[in-house]
């Protein structure tokens, strides 16, 4: 693959990371959690762009977490709504607990 392929995939990857973001704070916000309640973390704390699964972790200010495994095909083909179900499942075991404020 030439170097501008790669370059392209890349940017592809990092724009559907951040779509899929926007997704989960506005779930997140159905749920009661506001963006600065959780912090996200992919793959172990860095994106890596060329996995063909990713983990998406949600960690609260309280130290609670969860996480959700999302296919790269889901994240280029920007169809991260499609794990609605396993986010949703996500939030409703982070707000087991009060949220701190």
């Amino acid at each position: 693959m030439e170097t501008a392929d790669l370059q392209r995939n890349l940017e592809e990857m990092l724009l559907a990371q951040r779509e899929c973001e926007r997704i989960v704070i506005a779930l997140a916000s159905c749920h009661g959690l506001r963006a600065f309640d959780f912090t996200m973390a992919w793959d172990g704390g860095s994106f890596e762009a060329s996995r063909d699964a990713h983990e998406l972790r949600m960690i609260r200010k309280d130290g609670s977490q969860a996480s959700v495994r999302i296919d790269r095909d889901v994240l280029l083909h920007k169809d991260a709504w499609k794990y609605f179900r396993y986010l949703e499942a996500v939030f409703v075991q982070l707000n087991r607990r009060e949220i701190l404020r």
